[in-house]
């Protein structure tokens, strides 16, 4: 399946997934930072979280760059 993410799709709680490896993450924020670009990943599997905090836009790029995908796309159509 392919999904074609906007900047409306990002959004702290979702959870996404790469479909060539079994990585799953939710989207988080970086509380430290009080820019609109402190939005992060953390790994589902081991809590890792990126170290870097970036920007709605900057995130949809590199989901669909990466291919991922919603995990559970049928409740996010609700």
């Amino acid at each position: 399946m392919k999904y074609e993410w906007e900047m409306e799709d990002i959004r702290v709680g979702r959870r996404v997934e790469s479909p060539n490896r079994s990585e799953q993450y939710m989207i988080g924020y970086d509380p430290s930072s009080i820019s609109s670009n402190n939005l992060i990943l953390v790994s589902l599997l081991d809590g890792m979280m990126t170290t870097s905090s970036i920007s709605k836009g900057n995130m949809a790029i590199h989901f669909n760059e990466c291919k991922m995908i919603p995990m559970s796309l049928d409740e996010e159509l609700k």
